[in-house]
């Protein structure tokens, strides 16, 4: 049987791991860069529109590439899981995306997969895998087309 401080640890992690996610949301949608880009480890790394590793390269990728792509963005994340392992955690979490490119409503969904790790006592991904199951036009719905995505 686990101690109760070992439960509530866990406990704790997992609570840190879901704040880490929503963090990642808000600041992402605020265009908050540098705190946006500490919640990535040293070499973090970033799969999706375009393969990055490390932070120089994320800020690059944040912001710079993406508001290129558009203009506006909303980010929901939903149904979230997490299996630790020490200081170390992997997991999915379901996302929605909102986001306006060249004046054109669009919506999507896909997933995350990530790796975490815990340094210094703060969560942080190591690890973030977009999937993206579709995009399309607001107007014409999403009608279960796939999405691309080029990085995969």
């Amino acid at each position: 049987m686990t101690s109760i401080e070992d439960r509530l640890r866990a406990v704790e992690d997992q609570l840190a791991i879901a704040d880490l996610r929503a963090r990642y949301c808000h600041l992402l949608d605020d265009r908050q860069w540098p705190a946006f880009i500490d919640l990535f480890t040293e070499e973090g790394v970033f799969e999706g529109l375009s393969a990055v590793r490390g932070r120089a390269a994320l800020t690059e990728f944040f912001a710079h590439c993406v508001p290129a792509m558009t203009e506006e963005f909303w980010h929901f994340c939903s149904n979230g899981t997490v299996v630790l392992d020490g200081d170390r955690a992997t997991g999915r979490i379901s996302m929605e995306y909102l986001s306006v490119m060249k004046g054109v409503s669009y919506v999507s969904a896909g997933h995350y997969d990530d790796e975490m790790v815990k340094q210094d006592g703060v969560w942080r991904f190591a690890a973030r895998r977009l999937t993206f199951y579709f995009l399309a036009p607001l107007h014409e719905g999403w009608a279960g087309r796939p999405f691309h995505n080029p990085a995969a």
